[in-house]
């Protein structure tokens, strides 16, 4: 073996055992730990942002779900103002973060059974009996009340009984936020003050003041809300907070509500600030709606 050939090979064989420094080292493991974390505070900022996202959707859905359903009652509601039992009964409840109103009309609802196709049915099978003609038209109610779990309600132990939210003297602007949900109660039973009377008391009646079986339901239309503020309209556009007048009924009403976000829902601390300029809760999503209601629904015009 020459000796130009000894030297190559002693080369290689250097070259073979060479490796990394330890400052070599200590370079890559900063740079790799310093592109981890940006990749990472990137990634945790999108996952943030989605959940924010996600939780302003289901803000605007529980809001869209409440105004639906309350529009749709609105606009078929019936009334007569020759009639106590087919009274428009409204209440306003003033709070700190907004009004919490109180509202109850006659109207038609959509029954799980359609009662017609019943009645029909038993004319047809001859099982009528003289019991009274079933009827779609029920009374509906909308209070916003304690948070209480569905089984509560199901069980037909009782219901709620209305959020007054009133401040204690000296209270701050800062304060923890009450588990509410906004009821609404189905009846058969048409008087007003049976409902009204019932949410006082906390009690679910089964018969009315004659003393006949009637349908109650109440359910849970959506949970986290801060505001529920009615505004009637008459025929000049003067705007009422309260409807009182039993001679005639209003022209429209105006809905608004508010649902505070899930975040805050789920909060442990479960705090919320009020503006004390603006009135205005932080993390609540509010939208309002007017409802014009049908010329029909006077029935003694």
């Amino acid at each position: 073996m020459t000796t130009e050939m000894k030297f190559t090979m002693k080369k290689l064989f250097i070259r073979s055992e060479s490796g990394l420094t330890l400052v070599e080292m200590l370079t890559a493991v900063s740079i790799i730990v310093i592109m981890g974390g940006s990749t990472y505070a990137v990634f945790n900022s999108a996952v943030n942002s989605y959940q924010q996202t996600q939780s302003k959707v289901l803000q605007a859905q529980r809001c869209r779900v409440a105004l639906d359903t309350i529009s749709t009652d609105l606009s078929q509601m019936q009334a007569d103002t020759s009639d106590e039992l087919l009274a428009l009964y409204s209440e306003d409840v003033p709070t700190m973060s907004g009004d919490r109103d109180i509202l109850s009309i006659i109207t038609i609802v959509k029954t799980d059974i359609d009662v017609f196709t019943a009645q029909l049915d038993a004319l047809k099978e001859g099982t009528v009996t003289n019991t009274p003609p079933l009827s779609d038209v029920r009374r509906v109610a909308y209070y916003v009340g304690p948070k209480v779990p569905i089984e509560m309600l199901q069980s037909g132990v009782g219901v709620p009984s209305p959020a007054t939210g009133t401040l204690q003297p000296g209270q701050a602007a800062s304060w923890e936020v009450e588990e509410l949900a906004l009821y609404r109660i189905v009846t058969t039973g048409l008087n007003p003050e049976l409902v009204i009377e019932s949410m006082h008391s906390g009690s679910i009646p089964t018969v009315d003041e004659n003393g006949v079986e009637i349908y109650y339901k109440p359910d849970v239309l959506i949970d986290g809300i801060i505001n529920f503020d009615l505004k009637y309209l008459d025929e000049e556009a003067q705007v009422y907070d309260t409807w009182d007048q039993t001679d005639v009924i209003p022209t429209a009403v105006q809905v608004l509500v508010s649902v505070i976000d899930d975040e805050r829902q789920t909060s442990a601390a479960n705090q919320t600030t009020v503006d004390e300029t603006t009135g205005l809760v932080q993390g609540v999503l509010t939208q309002s709606t007017m409802v014009y209601l049908p010329a029909s629904a006077n029935n003694a015009q």
